[in-house]
């Protein structure tokens, strides 16, 4: 078991509530409704399922003072104050039981009206059109506004004490990295390195393992373990993720080598990904344009002959591993964001070559804390290979 910190939950509970307040205040809002699991956990600290189908099997409306009531999928009548932790959770009603929302709209909508009874201007994140459509019908006096956006953008910065949850989760996640690593010999699978890094997780005692991916000899970018046999001197790159103390997220990869035999030209090119893993990381600065960040890495990489990272080269991390700010070339984001001190993102340049016939994927991703002068890492692991 992993000796998780200590944080001040209440005061962590407070600051993220009293920053809620304030956007609803901004955008004059009575109520809100969330469905996204990492938006009831910021607004509530109500712990949802964070499953792939788990995206609309949960809800929780919140008004001005944070007083919420919760809809979930595992309860079968409506409890008063359900949570002696949380007295700000009123109620908890039943909603049908591991279901997309869109398969009973009628039931969802009549539920959130009852819960919605006086709202007079409600921000929503998520909400099926069939519900919405419903909503707005039954309650006419009421208006319904998008602001999942704004959500996100209230969260890209962090509290010292989110930042600490997120420096923790990616400590456990070098860990399981750590473990891959030491895992991989010849003979073994893709699926029998990913047992060995989700075994060491799953003992650190995270909330909830999230994404265990491994691509080893395929060069079509998919990541998920097929079953293929690792040979002496073969890279391959894994990609994990957990969910940590107080549903904070870590989202990280690594490039392992089998055996200690691998071939020069693969060597040499990781050698480049480890530097354009350094660009990056110093392209990464408080007031940085991130399209500049991206440009910065693939520039390098351009430069050195070797292919570019196909997709964003990062990402904010938070309550879900995947969040705002999008580190990516301005022509695929609605918005050139700039970095900011106090938020956390992962940074991921891939890149490979051909040897005989293959193609060889290369990734490399850290989880970094934005302080005033530049970066700092906060996934420890070591990289794979001394090069």
């Amino acid at each position: 078991m992993y000796d998780w910190s200590e944080v001040d939950v209440d005061r962590l509970r407070r600051d993220r509530r009293e920053a809620l307040a304030e956007l609803m205040k901004q955008q004059g809002l009575s109520h809100l409704v969330l469905t996204g699991f990492d938006h009831i956990r910021y607004a509530t600290d109500y712990r949802t399922q964070i499953i792939a189908e788990a995206f609309d099997w949960f809800a929780a409306v919140v008004d001005q003072d944070g007083a919420a009531e919760i809809f979930a999928p595992w309860v079968d009548r409506t409890t008063a104050d359900p949570v002696d932790d949380l007295p700000w959770i009123s109620k908890i009603h039943p909603m049908p039981s591991w279901a997309p929302m869109v398969g009973h709209p009628e039931t969802w909508t009549a539920g959130l009206a009852g819960a919605l009874a006086g709202a007079t201007k409600v921000g929503f994140e998520l909400i099926d059109p069939a519900v919405l459509g419903r909503l707005e019908a039954a309650m006419p006096a009421t208006q319904f506004v998008p602001v999942g956006r704004e959500l996100y953008d209230l969260r890209i910065r962090k509290t010292a004490d989110e930042i600490r949850l997120l420096e923790d989760a990616s400590i456990v996640n070098s860990l399981g990295a750590e473990a891959g690593f030491k895992a991989a010999e010849p003979g073994m699978t893709d699926h029998d390195v990913l047992a060995a890094i989700m075994a060491r997780l799953q003992e650190s005692g995270p909330e909830f393992v999230s994404h265990s991916l491994c691509n080893h000899s395929r060069g079509d970018g998919g990541w998920f373990a097929e079953g293929t046999v690792l040979a002496e001197g073969d890279p391959y790159f894994f990609d994990i993720g957990l969910y940590g103390r107080q549903g904070y997220a870590s989202d990280i990869a690594r490039t392992g080598f089998v055996g200690g035999d691998t071939r020069a030209e693969i060597k040499a090119a990781y050698a480049k990904l480890l530097k354009a893993h350094e660009v990056v990381a110093e392209a990464a600065k408080p007031g940085v344009r991130v399209s500049q960040i991206d440009d910065a890495v693939n520039e390098y990489l351009r430069k050195e002959g070797l292919p570019t990272t196909p997709y964003a080269i990062g990402h904010g991390v938070g309550l879900r591993a995947c969040e705002l700010p999008t580190i990516y070339r301005d022509s695929l984001t609605d918005r050139d964001q700039v970095l900011v001190e106090n938020s956390v993102v992962a940074l991921e340049p891939e890149t490979g070559l051909e040897v005989d016939g293959r193609y060889l994927l290369l990734k490399l991703e850290d989880n970094y804390v934005v302080e005033h002068d530049g970066i700092r890492r906060l996934s420890p692991a070591g990289y794979g290979l001394d090069v």
